[in-house]
């Protein structure tokens, strides 16, 4: 009588499991990005901003942080190379991020995706990032490249971050082989 009524427990608990993962698995998204391997989460109020890191094959313990804004700015060109002090706020907890530019690319029209990087995240920011629930990244408004964005903030949810670290520290590995 006891194996028949766990079964339904079981049953319950996978289905749980499985749409508590189906859940985790659409808010981060893991790419090949050449040997490398992103994982990133899109922000909530545009679609064109992405906050995440990327594992290097030759450095797979290491996470570089991966910032990409949207800009219609006709001088956006101007950024390559440029720093940007962006300020992030994780659940009360605030920071400078010096994010220097390392690619812009074209997307439709007249918009472009600027992409930020070349800083490694020290343990004590992915204790941070697995703790918190979201992440509030902005250009302040003193900034003087902030002119280049049209929507200077954005929120990130990061919940399943811990999940996603270690499917793209698996595939680093896998690369590195």
């Amino acid at each position: 009588m006891r194996k028949y009524l766990s079964y339904p427990i079981l049953i319950g608990s996978l289905s749980l499991s499985i749409s508590v993962f189906a859940n985790i698995a659409t808010t981060w998204k893991i790419d090949d990005i050449s040997r490398s391997t992103g994982y990133t989460v899109v922000g909530e109020n545009k679609a064109n901003h992405q906050f995440g890191l990327v594992k290097h094959s030759n450095t797979c313990g290491s996470d570089e942080l991966y910032v990409s804004w949207s800009s219609n700015s006709a001088e956006i060109w101007s950024l390559a190379g440029q720093t940007i002090e962006m300020d992030a706020e994780f659940d009360g907890i605030s920071m400078s991020l010096p994010l220097e530019v390392v690619a812009i690319r074209p997307l439709v029209g007249d918009r472009h995706e600027v992409i930020m990087g070349h800083v490694f995240a020290n343990p004590e920011l992915l204790d941070l990032m697995t703790s918190s629930a979201t992440v509030n990244i902005f250009i302040p408004a003193g900034n003087s490249l902030s002119r280049h964005f049209n929507n200077n903030s954005d929120r990130f949810p990061l919940s399943g971050f811990k999940e996603a670290r270690a499917e793209a520290l698996k595939r680093c590995y896998s690369k590195s082989s």
